[in-house]
């Protein structure tokens, strides 16, 4: 593996191509309960389960002010995925109060099997929100994850395209880059099935939903999977792993979030963040309130409180990803993470959940090397 850097930054390298947005949900951050939490045992807490690193500890630094304020303590959980935040949830769904999802996740909420047949999720009244309303754009607020419910709040902007070190590896611009014969054993991919199969999909200029039915356009899906996989030497679960192998040279590229990449940027290390030309999924994250919360007034007090304009640019500057907020503002220019919501195209995962074994069962044969 190749030495690591810490030179100074790079030019920014990053191009705005599409990008393709989980359409109905998917893991990300989430602010939900701990033991004790949901103010099951009458203690002033709001319980909170998100990804853990840099977001949680940028959350933790903003909010902090507001548990001050408030007289309420956050507590903070961690989960990779969004299938493990759902599968906390549905264990003890009275533990949680708040979580953040990405589209998957509303997804899963809406057509897996396991979680379906039971309402996780409250509907938001927008009007305790009001912030929300006045400060986030309208494109991004009915952006296409959050239609056909009333579950979330749009938060931050996400996608999960390449991150790489400009030492090693120059500029990357297309899935097709990581199958590189320079680049056998130092790339990492999210381990997650799902994820990579759609952004094989993204790469082959496919939408899940029809590849699904095709038997044809899905062996095509899983012949791409497996040349991706070509030169992975390791699958990562948490975004903190990419990150320690960028930054420790133990990776040149990574699919990635780029707000994660851009961490790293900042920090002084060689690295660049991309959304290859073919596209990939977007990782967004909105909030959504547990139904069966007893703390929903002090959650809505919290997050009326994150959507003020300060607050919101507070938090963008200390995790790196873009809240789409009304106006211009000086803090959401030259991010690493796009904020056109025009260069959205969906995917549509609610018909991809009851393949979604076979695509495990693909994935799981294809990291064993079956």
């Amino acid at each position: 593996m190749r030495d690591g850097h810490t030179g100074a930054n790079p030019t920014r390298s990053v191009s705005r191509r599409t990008y393709l947005q989980l359409g109905a949900g998917a893991g990300a951050v989430a602010l939900a309960g701990c033991t004790g939490g949901g103010n099951g045992g009458g203690s002033e807490t709001i319980t909170y389960l998100n990804r853990g690193g840099v977001i949680q500890d940028a959350e933790q630094a903003v909010l902090e002010e507001w548990e001050e304020e408030s007289g309420i303590e956050i507590e903070y959980q961690a989960a990779a995925q969004d299938t493990e935040m759902f599968d906390q949830i549905s264990a003890n769904p009275g533990s949680f109060d708040l979580v953040s999802l990405s589209p998957y996740g509303y997804a899963l909420n809406e057509a897996h099997p396991d979680f379906a047949e039971t309402d996780y999720l409250a509907d938001i009244d927008y009007d305790q929100v009001p912030n929300y309303t006045d400060n986030i754009q309208e494109e991004w607020r009915e952006i296409e994850f959050l239609q056909g419910h009333d579950k979330g709040l749009f938060y931050h902007i996400s996608t999960q395209g390449l991150g790489y070190n400009t030492e090693d590896v120059g500029d990357i611009s297309s899935w097709e880059d990581i199958k590189d014969d320079d680049l056998e054993g130092e790339v990492t991919l999210f381990d997650s099935a799902p994820t990579r199969f759609g952004n094989c999909c993204a790469a082959l200029g496919y939408q899940p939903a029809e590849v699904v039915e095709d038997d044809d356009m899905y062996d095509e899906v899983v012949a791409e999977m497996e040349a991706q996989h070509q030169n992975v030497y390791d699958y990562w679960m948490a975004g903190n792993d990419f990150m320690t192998d960028l930054r420790e040279g133990e990776a040149s590229a990574a699919s990635a979030w780029g707000g994660r990449v851009e961490a790293l940027h900042h920090d002084g290390h060689p690295m660049a963040y991309t959304v290859p030309d073919e596209g990939c999924i977007q990782w967004s994250v909105a909030f959504s309130i547990l139904e069966e919360s007893d703390m929903k007034e002090e959650v809505y007090d919290l997050l009326n409180w994150i959507y003020q304009e300060d607050i919101a640019i507070d938090m963008v500057e200390q995790h790196y990803y873009p809240i789409p907020l009304e106006g211009d503002h000086e803090t959401m220019e030259g991010r690493f993470e796009s904020m056109d919501a025009d260069d959205v195209v969906s995917f549509d995962w609610t018909a991809v959940m009851p393949h979604l074994a076979e695509i495990e069962q693909t994935f799981n044969e294809i990291k064993a090397g079956a």
